[in-house]
């Protein structure tokens, strides 16, 4: 009996994640192939082996989401605690929609991302594989670079200090302890890399769209974070930080990507074959010369 109603929680947690992973891949993947229907034969930017991933002015948008994000920590505590205010936190009908809401996080947009990208390559649909593997690639590396800012960083968490110190830093702590993981908010950081990504690959084919989509997008994106303030689990501060992370992220990978077509992540994964043989087997196959 322990063991049933284990599995019983089990599925009872993980079935709404999984779901939202199977939605988010088949609706990346059928967009983007609708999308490309309509695109015209030739519209990507031109290739730049020479443009580098990072530049001189990021270092003036890094210090600039920097300083935005330390004045917004002024107002940290008075916004943690309007977010914790009865009139914002409602009933518990509300509760239940914002813990839908925040699964909309790391593991499922990354994991929509892969699914997406197996539909393109199995359905041979190569846009819908160029842009999943971007996100997908945008996705990681926000992820990979968030969790190197909160572990050293160390954080407190806002239900930590009931709401009341938003300095609470311990410095390593963040490594071994998820309530001192608190900046940047990994929510966030996702969301607004997913957003930023796909808008990136609408300006690469059709530069006109790009503009009301985004908008769309990262009204979207916006999502995450503020269930997370919601649920007294990241300060405003974390979630703007995170925003701005994500977008930067998202934005640098698929430019950098388009600009070096032949670079080793994108031939890794868009060069890879997967050909059904029969009998439940599979053959895979690489091709280093990707067009």
């Amino acid at each position: 009996m322990p063991t049933q109603r284990a599995a019983t929680r089990w599925h009872r947690g993980r079935t709404p994640a999984v779901v939202m992973i199977l939605l988010v891949g088949a609706s990346m993947a059928f967009a983007t192939d609708a999308w490309a229907q309509r695109l015209p034969a030739d519209t990507l930017h031109p290739a730049n082996p020479n443009q580098q991933l990072f530049r001189g002015r990021d270092i003036t948008l890094l210090l600039g989401a920097f300083v935005i994000s330390s004045e917004l920590a002024h107002y940290d505590t008075k916004i943690a605690r309007y977010t914790q205010s009865p009139s914002v936190q409602g009933d518990s009908g509300r509760l239940q929609l914002v813990n839908r809401l925040t699964k909309a996080n790391e593991t499922t947009l990354t994991a929509g991302a892969l699914v997406a990208y197996g539909i393109g390559r199995f359905a041979h649909l190569p846009v819908v594989t160029d842009v999943s593997a971007h996100v997908g690639e945008a996705l990681l590396i926000t992820n990979v670079v968030s969790q190197a800012i909160r572990g050293p960083f160390g954080r407190a968490r806002p239900y930590v200090t009931q709401d009341d110190q938003n300095s609470d830093f311990h410095v390593g702590k963040g490594f071994t302890s998820y309530k001192y993981r608190s900046l940047p908010s990994l929510h966030s950081a996702s969301a607004f890399a997913a957003a930023s990504a796909i808008t990136a690959e609408l300006n690469e084919r059709r530069p006109g769209a790009a503009w009301p989509v985004g908008a769309v997008l990262y009204t979207a994106a916006a999502i995450p974070g503020l269930t997370r303030m919601y649920l007294d689990q990241h300060w405003a501060s974390d979630v703007v930080m995170g925003g701005f992370l994500g977008a930067f992220i998202g934005h640098k990978v698929v430019v950098h990507a388009h600009a070096n077509p032949r670079n080793r992540l994108d031939r890794m994964l868009l060069g890879t074959t997967v050909v059904p043989e029969g009998r439940g087997r599979f053959v895979v196959s690489w091709n280093a010369a990707i067009p």
